[in-house]
């Protein structure tokens, strides 16, 4: 029965919270803070029922209330985190950028949220478009930016959409302004041009990686496999075995190691 309500209430329910949100009266009147104090309280005791409820209530009551986003990011913990409803979750989202879209960082992230939520339901084209909402929000917010690219790339390789993998992360190791996501771009930009053979290319962005100052062991010895399978693949074992060598203790799975040096012999 409770299913059946979410599926033909809640999603409108929710868009009709979020219109309240943007054109509410805004009185002054707090005739939901009472409900709001109770969700907390229900929430902090584990009453998840009951917290969600109150919850509810306050968004529907409070319009123009201050509290508005930790109601509705006490909604998504509850259906993500506690009821593992990834479809309620998803309106909730929906609601939530209806309502927070006006603040481009806010937006960019629930978008970017939203694209996870649709790779958990088997939904790529969703996924893509709710990421690619993301990055257009967030071009002067360069984390989110470059976060929202990796995904982007990801699942263009999935497509087989070669040329957007390469100028979406080419973009990305350009655009990143932290060590680590500059090392994930050009690992991510290596691996996408040893899908097509352009060892050239392999070659250029493992070693941009190699020479970056901060980043991880464990990436660069997945840089180094990679150059290893280029050597391999143009018959030059020895180097192959050599690269490999290098990595034994560094690489994620030495099991892995092991195995392709087994093979080289």
């Amino acid at each position: 029965m409770i299913r059946r309500f979410m599926r033909a209430g809640f999603v409108p329910a929710l868009f009709l919270i979020a219109l309240l949100g943007l054109f509410g009266c805004g009185n002054g009147a707090s005739p939901g803070e009472q409900d709001l104090k109770n969700a907390r309280k229900s929430f902090d005791n584990g009453f998840f029922l009951e917290a969600e409820a109150g919850y509810e209530r306050y968004l529907q009551l409070e319009p123009q209330g201050k509290h508005r986003k930790e109601a509705w990011s006490r909604l998504l913990d509850i259906a993500l985190n506690i009821k593992a409803d990834l479809d309620r979750s998803v309106a909730l989202l929906e609601a939530m950028y209806l309502e927070q879209g006006a603040d481009k960082a806010e937006a960019s992230d629930i978008m970017y949220r939203l694209g996870e939520l649709y790779q958990q339901l088997g939904k790529p084209e969703k996924a893509l478009e709710s990421y690619e909402k993301s990055l257009r929000l967030s071009q002067n917010l360069p984390e989110r930016k470059v976060r929202a690219q990796l995904q982007l790339a990801r699942l263009y390789r999935l497509r087989g959409s070669y040329d957007l993998v390469l100028e979406t992360l080419d973009d990305c190791s350009r655009s990143a302004t932290n060590t680590k996501q500059k090392a994930r771009c050009l690992y991510e930009l290596a691996q996408s041009y040893s899908f097509i053979n352009s060892w050239a290319q392999v070659k250029k962005a493992v070693n941009q990686l190699l020479a970056l100052e901060g980043a991880s062991e464990e990436l660069k010895a997945m840089g180094i496999f990679i150059l290893a399978d280029m050597y391999e693949h143009d018959h030059n074992y020895e180097k192959a075995r050599e690269l490999l060598l290098s990595i034994r203790d560094t690489y994620p799975n030495p099991l892995v190691i092991e195995t392709r040096l087994d093979n080289l012999k």
